[in-house]
């Protein structure tokens, strides 16, 4: 059987309808990896981006309104999500798949990961897959909870990131050594801001908090609630 972190048997975690609230939701989070998606596309209009870990569909649904003439695929473990994440999608598919272990048949420019890596047992397993499925100069963009951020110096074994299912955790310099160590050069590495410090949540202090999050996304620091890397695969 395989060695996974994600509990079938238990309601998803991560299943989201399409409403127009959490479409708003999910565009303000992404907001950030959109940037650095764009950023790094060059202006390419023609394209082909595999995202890992799709949960519930919403990055590739705003990405295919974007970029009409771009390709994307996806792989979710979950089936629940699979089925789900198609359903906001017009052209693209969503397949099931293990993200430790997947193999395309074409290759990819772009692949992104969004608070997927901390949840596999074999990390560097994932970042093999993507290897093999990356053109040259191909670029990865992950995003995963920040072990050396402010919220867990502060908070202890309180920090949220503390979970059952986050089984591989780093900080920022960690990470991007994996990377590096894994045949791939840093483009760009940092952090989000304090969205684990429940009072900075809350009024007046989350206005300011999450409108840097709008605003800037990340900054180059390893404080962060949240890590950033935008990877490129060495020739």
């Amino acid at each position: 059987m395989e060695n996974v972190t994600v509990d079938l048997d238990s309601p998803s975690l991560y299943a989201e309808s399409n409403t127009r609230m959490h479409r708003l939701k999910r565009k303000f989070t992404y907001s950030n990896v959109l940037r650095l998606i764009h950023k790094n596309l060059q202006n390419k209009d023609k394209f082909h981006l595999l995202e890992i870990g799709t949960g519930s569909g919403f990055l590739i649904s705003f990405l295919e309104n974007k970029y009409p003439n771009a390709t994307f695929d996806g792989i979710e473990y979950d089936p629940r999500l699979v089925e789900l994440g198609n359903t906001k999608l017009t052209k693209s598919l969503i397949i099931q798949g293990n993200a430790e272990q997947f193999q395309f048949e074409s290759k990819f420019d772009m692949i992104v990961s969004l608070q997927v890596i901390e949840h596999l047992y074999n990390p560097e397993k994932m970042v093999d897959s993507v290897k093999k499925c990356l053109n040259v100069n191909g670029v990865f963009i992950f995003t995963t909870p920040n072990l050396g951020c402010l919220s867990e110096t502060i908070m202890k074994n309180k920090w949220h990131g503390y979970r059952e299912d986050h089984v591989a955790l780093k900080n920022c310099k960690e990470w991007d050594d994996f990377m590096i160590q894994n045949g791939f050069s840093k483009v760009y590495s940092g952090s989000t801001f304090f969205t684990g410090i429940p009072f900075l949540n809350k009024f007046p202090f989350g206005i300011f908090n999450w409108s840097l999050l709008y605003l800037f996304g990340s900054f180059s620091w390893k404080i962060g609630e949240s890590y950033i890397g935008v990877f490129k695969l060495k020739k």
